[in-house]
């Protein structure tokens, strides 16, 4: 019994202890919920944008911003569960003096941490200034994402952000949808804003941004448009952009056409590169193993098997190296992106050509390896 009571006599400290401890729980909880009334009331103050249009205005070198967004507003007043999808452009000379006439109109500041996509303007990409102090005013902004994913409008961005009537809501989730079906790049390869601001600041790497054009009332990528040395060096079909992330070692399968009846499709895809030099000039050889599947098209022996094999194989190296030839000596870029390599690949080289990036790609030459081995021939 004396131990008992003495176990008595120690329980309110005890209980105090746990109360103590209940309040500590509690506190936290009730600051959560005093802050969900704070946060819904920041929610009716915030517009945010899922995709952003960036024009130029090149008469008066202002900057036309599109917007696309749902109304949230909207979506609670109603009690919906489905975005209602709206536009809005401004124009303004630099991206702070845009948003700043947003928040007047309408009330409410910009949040871009939904952010699915940007689409730049093919002319904007000649304005090297303000492309440069759209970046640094992206790059300052904590809430803009260096992995949003990036595309150029053909004619117009905010063309591009006006096809919603076939796209059956926000272009901005389209776009992302779109950009997530390709499914023959390894490790979901999308250009991203981050990707351009590496471009800026280090200026030593190849750069293939999806071009957006018009299709029956929706974007499709209509080619791709390569950056170099953070200069904008044209566009290439979409083909050519295919070889240049197969050289880069970018793709998952690839389709090769050896003859007009025959499709070969080429999966399970390892490139190697090595680069060295020779005489005066390097030279960047790319090794291309696969294996392939016969689309269309019949080989009905080993004798057929090996000759298509042998065929697919050097229509794809003649087609890389002319790629390559006309890619350099038309827009001065290597489609193989072999600078970034000098380092580990051959320190001479790495010091004669430090630096001097556009002066590499313009000498180096290329040679292609291929080799397919195909499964069936079903």
């Amino acid at each position: 019994m004396a131990e008992r009571n003495g176990d008595a006599s120690k329980r309110p400290a005890f209980l105090g202890r746990m109360a103590r401890k209940a309040l500590c729980c509690l506190a936290p909880l009730a600051g959560l919920l005093f802050c969900g009334g704070c946060s819904s009331t920041e929610l009716e103050q915030r517009s945010f944008p899922l995709a952003v249009g960036i024009d130029l205005q090149e008469e008066k070198k202002n900057l036309v911003v599109s917007f696309d967004f749902p109304d949230l507003a909207q979506v609670s007043e109603q009690g919906k569960t489905e975005d209602i999808p709206m536009a809005l452009s401004l124009e303004g000379q630099d991206m702070y003096h845009v948003e700043k006439s947003y928040e007047n109109n309408t009330n409410r500041l910009l949040d871009y941490n939904h952010m699915k996509a940007v689409v730049l303007g093919e002319s904007l990409f000649g304005q090297e200034d303000m492309l440069r102090s759209l970046l640094l005013a992206w790059e300052q902004r904590e809430a803009s994402a260096r992995n949003t994913s990036l595309l150029v409008g053909s004619q117009s961005a905010a063309e591009i952000l006006s096809l919603t009537s076939e796209t059956e809501g926000s272009m901005g989730k389209y776009l992302e949808e779109m950009l997530e079906s390709q499914k023959d790049f390894k490790q979901n390869k999308i250009a991203t804003m981050g990707d351009l601001m590496n471009q800026w600041h280090n200026q030593d790497e190849l750069l293939l941004l999806p071009v957006l054009a018009e299709n029956g009332g929706r974007p499709v990528i209509s080619a791709y448009a390569a950056v170099s040395g953070f200069a904008y060096r044209g566009m290439v079909s979409v083909e050519e952009a295919m070889e240049s992330f197969l050289a880069q070692g970018l793709l998952e399968r690839f389709t090769c056409e050896p003859s007009e009846d025959e499709v070969v499709e080429v999966s399970g895809i390892r490139v190697s590169c090595q680069v060295e030099q020779k005489g005066d000039a390097p030279v960047v050889t790319v090794k291309i193993k696969g294996q392939g599947r016969l689309k269309t098209g019949q080989a009905n022996s080993a004798s057929e098997r090996a000759r298509l094999e042998e065929k697919a194989e050097q229509g794809l190296m003649a087609s890389l190296q002319g790629t390559a030839k006309r890619l350099q000596e038309e827009y001065g870029i290597d489609m193989a992106d072999s600078y970034l390599m000098l380092g580990g690949h051959n320190r001479g080289l790495y010091g004669k050509y430090r630096g001097l990036a556009e002066t590499y790609n313009r000498e180096v030459q290329h040679v292609f390896q291929v080799d397919i081995s195909l499964l069936d021939w079903e």
